[in-house]
């Protein structure tokens, strides 16, 4: 997705993004802080320093998390993402550095110069406007061999719809499909773990004919930034589809 594209969903203003993250202080919100590698952190907010414009996170001393923690240090580039009801709160961090101290450890870093408010909605689903994209790239789970180019139905940021040819062994519910590249454009990809939940056929066409199966699929654990090109897809599919409508 483009810069402008972001721009409805963007935050700048200091005292906006101050109360954000006061929010997120106050009700001890969970975030997850991530980099680009994969690694990830779950942590939750310690402090908002409003005179030095900084933030402190909370480190637990769980091995696991220290494992990760590591990672999170090394990189230069890292994402937290936070939850407050049906609202996704999303900034970048510049470097973190490690506090330590005698009763708790923290993480420090700058405040987020910009922060994105997106509008969770996880049961709205969008029909794509053409069939090129999205499209999903996997390997067949019972034909190795098999690499499947399947057209996306429907889709929204918790799952997607795929079609399965008729002419293409067919899968059953309960099955992993792995190593899947979602592709939402030419551009916009990521690659994710989908649960096949549910099988059916398609609905038939105007001759009465169905071409396939529908696999109703659910997302596993996303990579950093997925979710927001989701979210973006589905926001620029209703606004096409609306405009399209008033033609």
């Amino acid at each position: 997705m483009t810069t402008r594209q972001l721009e409805d969903f963007r935050i700048t203003a200091r005292p906006e993004i101050e109360a954000w993250l006061r929010r997120l202080l106050d009700r001890q919100v969970r975030l997850q802080l991530s980099t680009p590698a994969g690694a990830s952190l779950l942590t939750q907010l310690f402090s908002v320093d409003v005179e030095h414009q900084s933030l402190s996170f909370e480190v637990t001393p769980d091995p696991q998390a220290l494992h990760q923690l590591q990672a999170l240090l090394d990189s230069a580039e890292l994402v937290a993402v936070a939850y407050l009801d049906s609202i996704r709160l999303e900034f970048e961090l510049d470097a973190l550095v490690l506090v330590q101290g005698t009763a708790l450890s923290t993480l420090r870093a700058p405040w987020p110069a910009e922060l994105y408010r997106f509008q969770r909605r996880q049961a709205f689903r969008v029909e794509p406007l053409g069939h090129s994209y999205p499209r999903v790239l996997v390997p067949h789970p019972n034909e190795p061999d098999m690499a499947l180019r399947l057209r996306v139905l429907d889709l929204s940021v918790s799952g997607l719809a795929l079609l399965l040819p008729a002419d293409v062994p067919p899968l059953e519910a309960g099955l992993s499909l792995n190593a899947a590249r979602v592709e939402l454009d030419g551009d916009v990809h990521f690659e994710t773990t989908l649960r096949l939940q549910h099988v059916g056929h398609c609905s038939p066409d105007a001759h009465g004919i169905s071409h396939g199966l529908r696999l109703g699929c659910a997302f596993g654990t996303l990579p950093s930034g997925a979710e927001r090109a989701l979210q973006l897809y589905i926001d620029q599919t209703q606004k096409r589809q609306r405009l399209l409508k008033k033609l």
